[in-house]
């Protein structure tokens, strides 16, 4: 590749500026989603296109752009340039005649690990810091108290401190010819969609459900005080592992409890279904109901025996049924058992 010289980078910069800003005025006028920045800004825009015109144009476009991030790249390694590679990395991104394309937005977190040394270091220079700084003594005994905890942590102890608070774009793409689906993240400067045949609503879906409705092990720790570290949860990996284990004790729970709701609504439709036409409905639907209640009262029992191993300390792993013997003193097998026979032996 030429060597190009400063004035002659400054003027390739500036032709890429008026590239960037003409693909992103393109995309915007064809956006059909797009996530929002930490400034509340559109960013990861994905736009579909099915004119032919305009897809040649974003071509040229993405094809100067990669030949600026080539050029930028390679004077990099000669010498300090003055511009990031945020500004022009990843090089947007154009898919062409896709089958169907799937666009899922999650909520994403993501995670740095932690030694006690590292931590203990950055808490010394920022104690260090407010020592200049007059009027700032509380600031300063309240990082003390908080670094003690870590001081008296043995040696080499490690933590995971995990930022959460936006998002992952991502794009499930299935190409003619394929039968696996390709996985692909559009960059922040985004995505165009070319397909003359497609058909924009049908074979392009956008899921952006935050997805948020479910457990994670980390619900069961409370995260350690840390303000050095201020937009981040902090837990150290011993808690962590004693999560997982609770976690996996809680999923036999969700299971069981499942499994029970599961073969209750069968069993409701298939009376419902028998007793569709008989004159006693009132008296099933009330029947039902007491059944129904019987089973919230089990599933009710569950949760508190699982609440009674975990506050025991326990960490094997058991059976529903051996939880219920060692917690709940239930000795006896439930198998078979009408639920509401279950409950009143329960509460006598």
């Amino acid at each position: 590749m030429a060597n190009f010289s400063d004035v002659e980078f400054e003027e390739r910069y500036k032709q890429f500026l008026q590239t960037q800003r003409e693909w992103l005025e393109l995309v915007a006028g064809l956006m059909f989603y797009s996530d929002k920045n930490a400034n509340g800004e559109d960013c990861r825009p994905i736009a579909f296109t099915n004119k032919e015109k305009v897809f040649q144009r974003a071509h040229e476009l993405v094809q100067d752009w990669q030949r600026f991030a080539d050029l930028a790249d390679e004077k990099r390694k000669n010498s300090d340039i003055a511009i990031t590679t945020v500004a022009y990395t990843p090089v947007p991104t154009i898919l062409v005649e896709p089958l169907h394309v799937t666009v899922n937005r999650y909520k994403a977190t993501s995670t740095t690990m932690y030694t006690r040394e590292n931590l203990i270091n950055r808490y010394d220079k920022q104690i260090a810091k407010l020592r200049k700084v007059p009027f700032a003594e509380g600031a300063i005994q309240s990082l003390e108290a908080e670094k003690k905890a870590f001081v008296d942590a043995p040696e080499a102890s490690r933590y995971r401190a995990r930022t959460s608070g936006y998002h992952d774009t991502v794009v499930e793409v299935v190409k003619p010819g394929q039968e696996k689906v390709e996985i692909l993240r559009p960059g922040v400067h985004g995505m165009l969609i070319y397909g003359p045949k497609l058909n924009r609503k049908k074979n392009i879906l956008v899921s952006v459900d935050d997805k948020a409705d479910y457990s994670s092990l980390y619900d069961l720790i409370s995260p350690i005080a840390c303000a050095i570290l201020p937009n981040a949860k902090l837990y150290s990996l011993e808690n962590i592992e004693n999560a997982k284990l609770i976690s996996q004790q809680r999923l036999v729970v969700e299971r069981t409890i499942n499994a029970r709701r599961f073969h209750f609504d069968r069993r409701v439709q298939s009376k419902l279904a028998r007793k569709a036409e008989s004159a006693d409905a009132e008296k099933v639907a009330a029947d039902i109901e007491a059944r129904r209640q019987a089973m919230e009262e089990l599933n009710k029992r569950d949760w508190e025996i699982f609440d009674l191993k975990v506050a025991s300390g326990d960490s094997e792993v058991m059976t529903m049924a051996e939880m219920r013997e060692k917690y709940g003193d239930e000795t006896e097998s439930r198998r078979g058992k009408p639920l509401k026979t279950i409950v009143d032996k329960l509460k006598n």
